[in-house]
């Protein structure tokens, strides 16, 4: 199996997310989902059971995303250690921070990422127990403090990481993937109960550095 697609998720998956996955080829019998585990220890476990299998590629997708037929096949003509989509957050953001044009972290939402940056880090693979301050903005320059990241930063922590190892961080060009919010959950029990979702308005600004 070349690719092994895993899912995160905190219990309930967007119907674009599943169709996103079929759209491209991805068999759902071979994708392994983690439920009810908190960050980043699911994503922790979920890389840790695709490593058991041999596979070139792990496919990162969140409960969340929903991106265009023939993704996947475009990201690993790109062929680089880490390929991400980027896709907007709540504030308008994109979740992919550079300098110029060299990308410094991604989110996970939609990222394909090679078996060896893996083997290469080793375990924890994903860690919030610390995070960064800005030293310097240009050139960037970090410094590793002490405070725990309350929600995310697994994936900043990431790509720090597989940088420091030499791993090269690139990105899908003109393609963005959407992200979803319910608009509620609970319809009661009426045969046209439904979900309501939305997606999150398209990128309108850079991602800011932390």
């Amino acid at each position: 199996m070349e690719v092994i697609t895993v899912i995160p998720t905190r219990g309930l998956i967007f119907e674009p997310t599943i169709r996103s996955l079929k759209d491209n080829d991805i068999d759902l019998k071979d994708v392994i989902i983690c439920s009810g585990l908190p960050i980043p220890e699911a994503q922790n476990y979920l890389v840790k059971e695709a490593l058991k299998k041999y596979s070139s590629y792990i496919f990162f997708v969140e409960d969340d995303m929903g991106f265009p037929e023939g993704t996947l096949e475009r990201m690993k003509k790109i062929d680089k250690p880490i390929v991400a989509v980027d896709y907007p957050i709540d504030n308008g953001c994109s979740t992919i921070a550079r300098q110029n044009v060299e990308i410094i972290w991604c989110g996970l939402g939609c990222t394909l990422v090679k078996r060896r940056v893996f083997e290469a880090i080793g375990e924890p693979w994903f860690d919030t127990s610390y995070s960064w301050r800005i030293v310097m903005e240009n050139p960037l320059k970090l410094e590793k403090i002490s405070n725990p990241y309350k929600y995310g930063g697994h994936d900043i922590n990431f790509s720090i990481k597989a940088r420091e190892m030499g791993a090269i961080i690139a990105h899908v060009p003109n393609l963005e993937a959407k992200h979803y919010r319910y608009k509620e959950i609970e319809r009661g029990k009426y045969n046209e109960g439904i979900y309501q979702y939305y997606a999150l308005d398209p990128i309108s600004k850079r991602a800011n550095y932390l």
